[in-house]
């Protein structure tokens, strides 16, 4: 593949919220989640563990443990000024329910050298403030991110629309429940999976230049 055609395939993907109710077939599924397993990864681990849900009574239960969580949180106090966000909020939480299958990711444990010698002295101050540090790019997080991304860009190629979500995990401990994953791993995206029904025009983009500092 030539720049060009990278390029191109970048711009084509889009984030699909609506979807046809045609089922995925699971080989499909399997042939996207097989390519994107060669995304960078922490240490080379791949620490993460990806459950393909096609079953719709497990999707529906999903969505009413997020909206139940939504719901919860619209009761709380709200500035009046953000009202109308949250009422919007609410209506749309759940609507990943309305995907023909769903890809649960979840990151499973890593510690390289570096995490293994800060656990050992974190009773030191500079060392409790260097481990704060690393937790905002945490690796197994990055490792995740960079699999679903390539995940996106194959069901974008097998014809399938999906969007990256980790709202949903405001419902963590359900959806984990659901799931029955294991103790040492935790649900950290969802991506919702079908053929799509709607044709997004593609949002705007920054200028580079409000994005890129060269440093020389």
């Amino acid at each position: 593949m030539d720049f060009a055609s990278l390029v191109e395939l970048f711009k084509a993907r889009r984030s699909i919220r609506k979807w046809k109710s045609d089922p995925v077939p699971e080989e499909l599924l399997t042939k996207a989640i097989e390519a994107a397993g060669w995304s960078p990864n922490s240490g080379g681990k791949q620490t993460y563990r990806v459950y393909a849900i096609t079953s719709r009574a497990t999707i529906d239960a999903i969505g009413r443990a997020v909206q139940e969580v939504t719901d919860y949180l619209a009761s709380l106090d709200v500035d009046p000024a953000d009202r109308p966000a949250v009422e919007r909020w609410q209506k749309s939480s759940a609507f990943f329910t309305n995907a023909p299958a769903l890809i649960a990711v979840s990151a499973g444990v890593y510690q390289s050298i570096a995490d293994k010698l800060q656990a050992r002295n974190i009773a030191d101050p500079r060392v409790a403030a260097i481990n704060r540090n690393r937790n905002i790019a945490a690796s197994r997080i990055q490792t995740v991110g960079a699999f679903v991304d390539h995940l996106l860009l194959s069901l974008h190629v097998l014809g399938l629309g999906a969007v990256y979500m980790a709202g949903p995990t405001q419902a963590k401990e359900a959806i984990e429940k659901l799931l029955g994953t294991g103790q040492d791993e935790d649900i950290v995206a969802l991506v919702p999976v079908g053929w799509p029904d709607e044709q997004p025009a593609a949002p705007p983009r920054k200028p580079l230049a409000d994005l890129v500092t060269f440093i020389r």
